[in-house]
């Protein structure tokens, strides 16, 4: 069983999908701690951020407990617009992407993004099964090894930035369970949300799959 494990980013780059295309789980940590100033809740447009409005100011908190503020349908409908109408597909696809959006009828942050990627996944076909475990009581690379137990992983893709602190310790717990580590060969085109594949390119699955 082929297992990634990534949290639940808004309207996701590139990378992101390129996991979970080459894999058939796709775990979204969603217990994890929220990350205040990045990706959970903002996403680069064009190379500007655009992020999501929260109720109050969490901190410290997990994800699943973090509300959004009412109207951010609108708010994240409007900063596409403002940023694609002139795109190569904006008149074919820029409906129905808004029209997704209008559709999630959700005010927490993880519910949110796990709407928009299921959304998402589906509009661009791709099958792989998205899974959220029970919440891990573990930490660091222990809590790698809990979620991939839950979703019966025999091997785990992992992005490349893990290998800050995955050592020979952490090497040697793979081999211990069984599962084959394996590293993401992405290749980036755009570092952009799939939203500027989506508006400007012919096959966005084509660029997602690009790998070295």
């Amino acid at each position: 069983m082929r297992v990634a494990i990534h949290q639940p980013d808004l309207l996701p780059w590139s990378g992101f999908w390129f996991k979970m295309i080459n894999v058939d789980r796709f775990v979204l940590a969603i217990h994890d701690q929220l990350q205040k100033h990045w990706v959970q809740r903002r996403v680069m447009m064009r190379e500007t951020w655009v992020t999501l409005p929260l109720v109050g100011k969490p901190r410290l908190i997990p994800i699943t407990e973090v509300e959004v503020k009412e109207g951010w349908q609108a708010h994240l409908a409007d900063s596409i617009r403002g940023r694609y109408v002139g795109a190569k597909y904006w008149p074919s696809r820029g409906s129905e992407l808004i029209d997704r959006i209008a559709a999630v009828d959700e005010h927490m942050l993880a519910s949110i993004n796990l709407a928009l990627i299921e959304s998402m996944r589906d509009w661009l076909g791709i099958t792989t099964e998205i899974v959220i475990t029970d919440p891990p009581k573990e930490r660091g690379i222990q809590r790698v090894f809990e979620q991939l137990e839950m979703a019966q992983a025999t091997s785990y893709l992992s992005g490349t930035g893990a290998r800050d602190y995955i050592d020979e310790e952490a090497l040697k717990g793979f081999d211990e369970r069984g599962i084959q580590l394996r590293w993401s060969e992405h290749t980036k085109t755009v570092g952009d949300s799939i939203v500027t594949l989506l508006m400007d390119y012919d096959d966005p699955l084509e660029i997602i799959a690009k790998h070295a």
